[in-house]
């Protein structure tokens, strides 16, 4: 247990995306629930949609609700569409709530013969009451503790919650992250996933498409360590995920080439859906075959996760650099990089 006498030290803990970034809502969307025109996706607040069908009377009203009860299938190019019900009925306002992401022109590139906007299923990121994404901080803590759980306790058992009848002395008890700072809709592109097999050696489209934080964002939190332990294992963060990225190439990435693998600017990090198996387990004692029965068995050590976003340039001390070195727009799905500094004066 904490108490009020034990040392505590706060830190400013600054994500950066290097790739797009998934933290799933549980939500999706279908071309029911969006509409694509002149270069972006928006969403709707559907409520608002209802209600400015309902002012063009009862007819018109059971023909969206038998539309909305249409069923269609993933790869039919015909799937009913929100945009064309409405422009079928005249409805030309656009107000409606909601929010809008700009395309890339990289969504449907894999499938040159499916319409533009023709995407069928989005799955959208985490939003709070604002309807603003966000970055809770159970999901940088749950990377945080993989980071610690490989380099650090190598795969002790770490209680992770109390557990009642027992002491509770949880470490990770003792490490606060707070939710991010609130982002906002600019930041966000669509991303389709993609799979590289070092068997096949070539990239494989697959038709799953998420709401991602754009590459290059900056994401801000506070931690807080409570306790002399949680201060030492924050304050050698960094240098334990340089190690713990120096495992993951040697574990899984030595598969894969070189020009998918983006470099570090800081200390590395991965996060979110789509990142791979080996980003989110402890490698020494992992057992991968639990993931191979079916349809989605994991073959080897699994496939290279990617994702396509446009190229983004940066500047290092006056240089120029670019967070891909491929032709292709492949990154990463999940990879970040971050700073840590403790807050001067509040220990």
């Amino acid at each position: 247990m904490t108490t009020l006498r034990e040392k505590r030290r706060t830190y400013t803990f600054t994500l950066r995306t290097m790739a797009p970034l998934h933290i799933g809502s549980g939500d999706t969307y279908t071309q029911k629930e969006y509409i694509y025109e002149k270069g972006y996706y928006y969403f709707p607040d559907m409520g608002k949609v209802y209600q400015e069908i309902q002012q063009k009377g009862s007819k018109v009203t059971e023909t969206f609700e038998s539309f909305l009860m249409q069923s269609g299938n993933r790869n039919n190019r015909q799937n009913p569409r929100l945009v064309q019900f409405l422009n079928d009925q005249r409805i030309t306002t656009r107000n409606f709530g909601g929010y809008s992401i700009k395309e890339t022109k990289l969504e449907l590139e894999a499938d040159k013969k499916t319409p533009k906007g023709n995407i069928n299923e989005v799955s959208a990121f985490i939003k709070d009451s604002y309807n603003m994404p966000y970055i809770p901080g159970s999901s940088l803590k749950g990377a945080i503790r993989t980071i610690l759980v490989n380099q650090h306790f190598k795969g002790d058992q770490i209680p992770w919650g109390a557990k009642q009848g027992t002491q509770f002395s949880d470490i990770f008890h003792s490490i606060r992250v707070s939710d991010s700072k609130p982002l906002s809709a600019t930041d966000l592109i669509l991303a389709q996933k993609w799979d590289y097999s070092s068997k096949k050696s070539e990239a494989k489209p697959l038709p799953v498409y998420r709401e991602c934080i754009k590459p290059f964002t900056a994401i801000h939190f506070t931690i807080t360590a409570i306790g002399e332990e949680a201060i030492q294992l924050l304050d050698s963060l960094g240098p334990l995920s340089n190690q713990q990225y120096e495992a993951y190439k040697r574990r899984f990435l030595k598969d894969f080439p070189s020009k998918y693998l983006q470099k570090n600017v800081q200390y590395p990090l991965y996060l979110g859906a789509g990142s791979g198996f080996w980003t989110k387990t402890y490698m020494d004692k992992a057992d991968p075959s639990r993931f191979r029965r079916g349809k989605m068995k994991m073959v080897g050590n699994g496939v290279l996760k990617l994702t396509k976003a446009p190229s983004v340039k940066y500047k290092v001390n006056g240089e120029i650099r670019h967070l891909i070195n491929n032709p292709d727009n492949l990154y990463e799905f999940g990879k970040c990089n971050f700073l840590i500094k403790p807050l001067e004066g509040v220990d």
